[in-house]
């Protein structure tokens, strides 16, 4: 059923970035693996990207989908076309930060963390990443000032993000306290 509603979705919204991801996150789902799991992505899943990619050739949301959905060797590879294909996007920008963030390249990630949220300091999910890594990796100054920096920018959009500042429990949350909500789940 939901296969079938994406389907229809997509037919009538043919350049939507998100449904494509939604129906590629749903493949994966249907095959087992979870968002993070990589090399042993279904198949159905990897010739739906394929297919996304070649209809939203510029989308920086499943570039950054697509980066992750690559076994590990070959992440590199996929970051290096994601970059080619939307040099200017918060959200490939932030996957790149976080194959140096897990690959233990601080000063690297610091630097594409940096870049993403100048890009896009409206991208909540960016300023999340950011704050973790420097709460990981960097010192109180540093994470301190990507708290300031990030209230400073207010930022409204995100998946995790505005999952988490859109909810009504959280109705009262100032930007501060959303990033350290969002920061902590984010992976």
């Amino acid at each position: 059923r939901a296969r079938a509603l994406l389907e229809k979705a997509r037919t009538a919204n043919k350049q939507t970035p998100e449904l494509w991801l939604e129906a590629v996150r749903l493949e994966r789902r249907a095959a087992g693996t979870d968002e993070d799991t990589a090399g042993n992505v279904g198949q159905a899943a990897k010739a739906l990207m394929a297919k996304a990619l070649q209809e939203c050739p510029n989308a920086g949301l499943l570039w950054a989908e697509a980066i992750f959905m690559e076994p590990r060797p070959q992440r590199k590879t996929k970051s290096v076309d994601a970059i080619k294909h939307c040099e200017h996007d918060a959200h490939v920008l932030t996957a790149v930060a976080r194959l140096f963030f897990v690959e233990r390249k601080v000063s690297k990630a610091r630097d594409w963390f940096n870049r993403a949220v100048k890009i896009d300091p409206d991208l909540g999910d960016a300023w999340a990443l950011y704050y973790r890594f420097e709460l990981q990796h960097g010192t109180e100054e540093q994470q301190a000032k990507v708290v300031e920096r990030c209230v400073a920018a207010d930022p409204r959009h995100g998946e995790r993000w505005t999952a988490v500042s859109k909810d009504v429990k959280n109705w009262k949350l100032t930007p501060k306290e959303v990033l350290t909500i969002v920061a902590a789940d984010a992976a």
